[in-house]
């Protein structure tokens, strides 16, 4: 009612103790994002704030369903925006934030080793060996205190891994014919990015040399002298799920393990 009236008295009615601050930092996360829908962005994050308030009114609710709830949040902060955006870095604390409020009234805060590890499976997703191997590099004990430099390095390890794996399948879709590449193709692929992640651990005039190293002339003097070799014999194909399999592990040897 004193709303109605404020309106038709030409006043603007005062916002709700703490809206304003709760809007402030929802158009904050619109600015650092610069998501492509804006107000598809805004619904997910007002939706995102209520589940976590409810999350916490419920004191009594069993452990791992409000850590898997605790999870999801996280992962749903890390996923607002590309990893090498600068706002990366916010959202990531806010995901590590979200892990490390405590699950029940006799819980200490802090992020533990089996949410942490929950968290990268789900960044990585499918369950295939290359996916494993690299969680069992980067995962803590289940009750293991994990301190945010651990929390980062695993989490951005696991982003750049996937772009890995992106640049990988397009890298074989360049070559491929109706799904399937040839064998010696492959392998000179395999040597381009095998030679570029070998440089990439030489500093910032090392990260420009391997870039090199997958450019177009690099790729088509491998492939030009693959061809010549594929003349003399003839070769099996390679499908792109069996190509990735053998690029993954590439990336995964220059992880160094957490424990």
């Amino acid at each position: 009612m004193a709303a109605a009236a404020a309106a038709v008295s030409g006043r603007v009615a005062p916002l709700p103790p703490g809206l304003s601050v709760t809007l402030r930092e929802a158009l904050l996360k619109v600015l650092e994002n610069r998501p492509a829908d804006p107000v598809s962005f805004l619904g997910e994050y007002f939706q995102n704030l209520a589940a976590a308030a409810s999350s916490e009114a419920a004191a009594e609710k069993p452990g791992p369903r409000q850590q898997q709830e605790q999870v999801e949040g996280a992962l749903k902060q890390l996923l607002l925006c590309h990893y090498s955006r600068p706002a990366f870095s916010r959202n990531m604390a806010s995901a590590f934030h979200i892990l490390s409020c405590p699950t029940g009234k006799r819980k200490k805060p802090g992020l533990k080793g089996r949410a942490y590890t929950e968290l990268l499976r789900r960044i990585c997703g499918a369950a295939d060996p290359s996916t494993c191997s690299l969680i069992h590099k980067l995962q803590c004990w289940d009750h293991e205190a994990v301190p945010f430099s651990v929390f980062r390095h695993g989490v951005l390890t696991c982003f750049v891994y996937l772009e890995f794996v992106r640049v990988s399948g397009r890298l074989f879709e360049a070559v491929a014919d109706s799904g399937e590449a040839d064998r010696t193709l492959c392998q000179a692929l395999l040597d381009a990015l095998k030679d570029a992640v070998n440089r990439s651990s030489c500093g910032a005039s090392g990260y420009l040399d391997a870039g090199s190293k997958l450019g177009p002339d690099q790729l088509a003097r491998a492939m030009k002298q693959s061809v010549r070799l594929r003349k003399n014999q003839s070769t099996a194909s390679l499908t792109q799920e069996e190509f990735v399999l053998l690029t993954a592990p590439l990336f995964i040897q220059r992880v160094k393990p957490i424990c």
